[in-house]
């Protein structure tokens, strides 16, 4: 009897500051998740450090291009001049949600594109980076993790159905233009293999509405003096 069903292979998709990931692909053996929790949720610590804002990288492992940082936390006019949204509605409204004006969040780079596998069937694989924007909370990785412990609660509670797998990195990071350090919170996400298109790009649209419902709901520090941005103008008295 098939209890389950397995993530394997799957194409390169690269992260911000150069590394990449093996969508789907994380340890020598399938992963397979059991039929009464289709879906998986975990978080890693990925050490390498980065540098935000930076610029464009050129081609990442998958030949997808690397466009660089654009900030969008009080400029949401700006989300049509980020190539990577221009082909993905699912990801594109994941991005807008997230840099809404009354969230606690801002996105640092996001990535999407469908997977084929002739012999396995149709995947869809991506990601998105994202930080808290408030100086102070970026210092303290673990003011991240509650962020991660009530999504996997969410999951669990609402019953989220789909199959998909969240693989969340948490990674240092120094933010040049607030000259402050701290971390970054990277959401890698897979669907499983689907007979058709159709149905894997259900799957996608599913969990990045999902994801983007959430961690809307994130909300901003009441004092934004040290919020990220946008950056305060200092004007002389």
């Amino acid at each position: 009897m098939n209890t389950g069903f397995e993530f394997w292979g799957g194409r390169k998709i690269a992260s911000n500051a150069g590394g990449s990931y093996i969508c789907g692909q994380v340890k020598q053996k399938p992963w397979v998740i059991c039929l009464e929790k289709p879906y998986l949720n975990e978080l890693s610590i990925d050490h390498r450090p980065k540098g935000i804002p930076y610029g464009p990288t050129g081609l990442r492992p998958d030949r997808s291009e690397n466009f660089g940082f654009k900030n969008l936390k009080g400029e949401l006019h700006r989300l049509a001049e980020i190539p990577e949204l221009a082909e993905d509605p699912a990801l594109y409204g994941l991005v807008s949600k997230i840099n809404q004006p009354e969230t606690g969040l801002l996105t640092i780079g996001c990535v999407s594109g469908p997977a084929i596998n002739e012999d396995r069937g149709f995947r869809f694989s991506g990601y998105v980076e994202f930080a808290f924007n408030d100086a102070d909370k970026i210092a303290d990785a673990a003011d991240y993790f509650p962020v991660f412990f009530h999504f996997d609660r969410a999951l669990h509670v609402d019953k989220f159905a789909e199959q998909v797998r969240f693989d969340w990195e948490l990674k240092p990071a120094n933010f040049v233009e607030a000259d402050t350090g701290g971390y970054t919170m990277t959401i890698i996400i897979n669907t499983a293999f689907h007979k058709t298109e159709a149905t894997a790009r259900v799957a996608w649209n599913t969990a990045l509405d999902w994801l983007g419902d959430f961690l809307s709901s994130v909300p901003p520090e009441s004092d934004d003096s040290r919020r990220l941005y946008p950056r305060r103008v200092v004007t002389a008295a």
